[in-house]
């Protein structure tokens, strides 16, 4: 039989047992510790928060009012030569080609950093390295010929020309001094035309020389949507290059195109000068400066004036390591 409640307990209300609890709690436990004096411990407070012992270091400096400077900051330049280590082929990869690819671990090992990389980055990331030191150049165009010995080969890349033809720049690209674009931006065409103009200028018409314009649209919607203005895309070009401005649509794989050819942001124009054989002989990004726009209009002279000539002797190339 359970036991008896007494009428006192039964008559009291619930907020009287409340505040009566709260009354009978210490005022120990309430009270504020005085400077010097410890406080009650328990095991419900919560953990004060350890501060560091030692400053933080940064590579800003203060100026005398206390506002923070960016240290200097200089773009490098062009670190590597730029291509893959494989000739290029327009056909179609084989069922043996594709297998391989499948079980290379370091496409895989690739394909994972660049999607780690990409996750970690923000949707404005490109826009924000946009406006750092030089637009958000990432290097510096070389003053000469990368060797021939040191050049690497320009990746195949197909797209719809202006013709409507499906093309790959391996086929454009042969037998030919070349001077290749990409651009997928307004900016990027900006970037294009300040490395472009004066060598056009100088060459246009050369039976020898090329020029090679790609339009990448990685969005899908983007793309559709270019595809609408190829008739205002025809005004603006020349109707006699039409078959050498190609719209590739799709995203590029890091291991085969992007990293082998340095396209770290994709609002940068990129420009790359190709020999006769495919190889990647000289490459600039951003905005040209006026030593880079002088630079390409010389290594190409030198191209097209070696391209009836045997073996080429360089003078000097761009560093590997």
């Amino acid at each position: 039989m359970p036991p008896r409640l007494s009428t006192r307990a039964i008559s009291t209300p619930l907020a009287g047992l409340r505040y009566a609890s709260s009354s009978t709690t210490s005022k120990s436990a309430l009270s504020v510790p005085k400077p010097g004096q410890a406080g009650p411990s328990s095991s419900s407070a919560p953990a004060s928060i350890p501060r560091s012992s030692s400053p933080v270091t940064s590579s800003t400096t203060n100026d005398p009012k206390g506002k923070a400077k960016p240290g200097p900051q200089t773009i490098p330049p062009l670190p590597r030569p730029l291509g893959i280590t494989t000739p290029p082929s327009s056909a179609n990869k084989t069922w043996s080609q594709r297998k391989k690819e499948l079980l290379d671990d370091d496409r895989h090992k690739a394909k994972r950093k660049a999607l780690v990389k990409e996750a970690t980055q923000g949707y404005f990331h490109d826009y924000n390295r946009a406006k750092g030191v030089g637009g958000g150049k990432l290097w510096i165009a070389p003053n000469v010929l990368i060797r021939e010995d040191k050049a690497l080969y320009f990746p195949d890349i197909s797209g719809k020309s202006l013709l409507g033809e499906e093309v790959h720049t391996t086929d454009l690209l042969r037998g030919q001094i070349t001077l290749v674009s990409v651009i997928a931006t307004r900016l990027s065409e900006e970037h294009e035309q300040s490395f472009t103009q004066p060598v056009l200028e100088d060459f246009a018409g050369h039976p020898e020389f090329n020029f090679v314009q790609i339009n990448h649209q990685e969005n899908t919607l983007k793309s559709f949507l270019v595809s609408f203005f190829i008739s205002s895309l025809k005004r603006t070009i020349a109707e006699d290059r039409w078959g050498d401005y190609l719209i590739s649509s799709g995203e590029w794989s890091p291991m085969d195109i992007t990293n082998p050819l340095g396209i770290d942001n994709k609002l940068l124009g990129y420009v790359y000068l190709i020999d006769q054989n495919l190889k990647v002989r000289w490459a600039g990004c951003g905005t040209a400066s006026p030593e880079e726009s002088q630079a390409l209009r010389r290594a190409t002279a030198v191209l097209l004036g070696r391209i009836k000539g045997g073996s080429e002797v360089e003078q000097s190339g761009v560093s590997t390591e």
